[in-house]
């Protein structure tokens, strides 16, 4: 008996868990091209603000209002702008859904009192003159707000499409042969939802926020948002390696850091993850400064591989060709200049005791030493016993590394091997060498003599962003920004810089 009842449970277990699921996925259309879901009421709570004041705030205020002009009703005013947290369930994540090339969109919320749904639903849309149809199946209930938005919600689901009009790739041809209704009909009509692996597996996640953006409109050249993005010119560009390509996002707001995570996969890309590698030469960053150190910027790639990938690619168009035509005389273009970088370049600025502005050290790994000289001699301003100034920068290499810094004092430190008294902080290094292409800021007090203001620099300890190519045609990207109050969600020291919060 008590297996058996245990087993009962266990099926009513899986059987709720599996309806919950199904309510939030199940009106999202195959047909969708991207998907963001956002957990309003979390991010309410971790941004300690109210969810409805906000929305009044941005929105349903200046609803309201306009309706109150003309039509005298304190119940529908009410209800927009006290209690649409009892009518509509902000606790599961809402959706904003696109398409027909993102010149429409559909808000999808789920609802919690369906009665008075229903009920201010019947108010607005007889004060506005119009009546509320049933569709064809008896699916959903819906009523023209306008020639471009249409309401629609059935018992479990509120949703508002609309026909955006004034974009840049607006295609009126398409809009034409799109009645707004069609949108409502692919969202109820729940026998083809998008099953996407890679949007399944977000749904499966925990996160306040996430997109899942399908990349495939890209390989049609003939589309009004891909000439949009790219212009009429594709020379270049591999159209075929966009399709069945997918990128998705997802952000979280924790205690004290926030972390926003890219993915981008394109099976038809042709990735060689061989063209970046992820340690950088040890001796690259031995001359940068630790003390009050602002950051860096670093890259490790193969030089080689990767020249060899964008020739591929580009052949004679490469886009910045034009900037080596000086240097065409000696025997360089674009192509060997990358194959004469060794592929780890080390960027870094501190405060310097001796000027105003802060100290730059740009390193850089170099495959032919003599070429490199060759090519600095014939542009630099003036060379002194192998130093090089050009554009008021002091040009140096030493073991294979060129050093480049805007304080002839740190090359001359480097010309007599004087280590700084400070070495950079180990988990900095770290992060370099364990990632392709990483831009780190440290938003120490000093940063506000060079323009970021105080408020900044008083809320926030760090910002980096690192890039990686991974291996099954997957590119990545993370964000994370640390805070200096680590008892308080990231989000709520955020929305102090984001205007119409409170």
């Amino acid at each position: 008996m008590k297996n058996i009842i245990s087993i009962v449970v266990l099926m009513i277990t899986l059987f709720s868990t599996s309806v919950i699921q199904a309510v939030e996925t199940k009106y999202v259309p195959s047909t969708s091209q991207a998907v963001f879901s956002i957990k309003l009421n979390e991010l309410s709570t971790k941004a300690e603000i109210s969810l409805q004041k906000t929305l009044n705030k941005v929105f349903m205020q200046k609803f309201a209002d306009n309706f109150a002009t003309y039509r005298d009703d304190a119940y529908v005013v009410e209800v927009m702008t006290n209690k649409l947290e009892q009518i509509l369930d902000f606790s599961k994540p809402s959706k904003i859904v696109s398409f027909n090339s993102y010149q429409e969109i559909a808000v999808m919320i789920d609802i919690l009192d369906v009665t008075e749904l229903n009920r201010v639903m019947i108010k607005i849309a007889s004060q506005e003159d119009k009546l509320i149809s049933f569709s064809d199946n008896n699916n959903y209930r819906y009523f023209y707000l306008d020639d471009t938005t249409l309401i629609s919600w059935n018992d479990e689901v509120f949703t508002v499409e609309t026909k955006l009009d004034d974009i840049y790739w607006y295609n009126e041809e398409l809009n034409k042969e799109n009645d707004i209704i069609n949108i409502a009909n692919s969202i109820f009509d729940t026998t083809s939802p998008l099953t996407n692996e890679k949007f399944m597996e977000l749904e499966n996640q925990t996160n306040d926020f996430y997109a899942w953006v399908d990349l495939s409109l890209l390989s049609d050249e003939t589309d009004e948002f891909t000439k949009f993005l790219f212009g009429r010119n594709y020379d270049g560009l591999s159209k075929e390696s966009y399709k069945d390509a997918i990128l998705t996002a997802k952000v979280n707001f924790n205690v004290g850091n926030a972390d926003v995570v890219i993915d981008t996969y394109s099976p038809n890309y042709p990735y060689d993850s061989s063209l970046l590698k992820k340690e950088l030469a040890d001796n690259i960053y031995t001359f940068v400064n630790g003390e009050n150190n602002y950051g860096f910027l670093s890259l490790a790639f193969n030089s080689t591989e990767l020249s060899k990938h964008l020739k591929t690619m580009f052949g004679d168009e490469f886009p910045f060709s034009e900037d080596f035509a000086e240097l065409e005389e000696y025997g360089v273009d674009v192509y060997k200049f990358i194959e004469l970088l060794g592929g780890d370049i080390f960027v870094s600025a501190w405060d310097s005791n001796e000027n105003e502005d802060p100290d730059l050290l740009i390193s850089a790994s170099i495959t032919d030493e003599n070429t490199v000289k060759i090519i600095l001699d014939a542009l630099a301003d003036d060379v002194n016993n192998d130093i090089y100034t050009l554009a008021g920068n002091t040009c140096y290499i030493k073991d294979s590394i060129l050093y480049i810094s805007s304080n002839p004092a740190i090359i001359e430190k480097i010309m007599n091997n004087e280590m700084p008294n400070v070495k950079l902080d180990k988990n900095k290094v770290d992060l370099a060498k364990n990632n392709t292409f990483v831009f780190y800021l440290e938003l120490n007090s000093n940063l506000a003599l060079y323009g970021i203001g105080d408020e900044y620099t008083e809320n926030f300890e760090s910002v980096y962003l690192t890039s990686n190519i991974l291996d099954a045609n997957h590119t990545q990207v993370l964000i994370k920004v640390n805070t200096r109050d680590k008892e308080k969600n990231a989000l709520s020291i955020i929305k102090t810089f984001i205007g119409g919060l409170e």
